[in-house]
């Protein structure tokens, strides 16, 4: 997460949670267009952002990078 003022707590408890996750790459972003999933969780990988989960909380986006990684999120990426 590349931010221009400290970190609130709650992101620093997100930052910390993605990098235990997923080691040096995991990473946290706030997206302000989306109102009911503002958190992003996942990897950031050369300079792009893998979303592995999102949510209202950093809480609910890791629950919901649990649920994709066990397919059972409702939302889907169609590549």
């Amino acid at each position: 997460m590349i931010a221009r003022e400290p970190p609130s707590e709650q992101a620093a408890e997100a930052i910390a949670e993605a990098r235990r996750r997923w080691g040096r790459c995991g990473a946290v972003s706030i997206a302000d267009e989306f109102k009911r999933s503002r958190w992003l969780v996942g990897e950031l990988r050369g300079g792009r952002f893998f979303i592995r989960g999102r949510g209202s909380s950093w809480q609910a986006a890791f629950a919901d990078a649990d649920a994709r990684e066990a397919r059972a999120s409702r939302r889907r990426a169609y590549h």
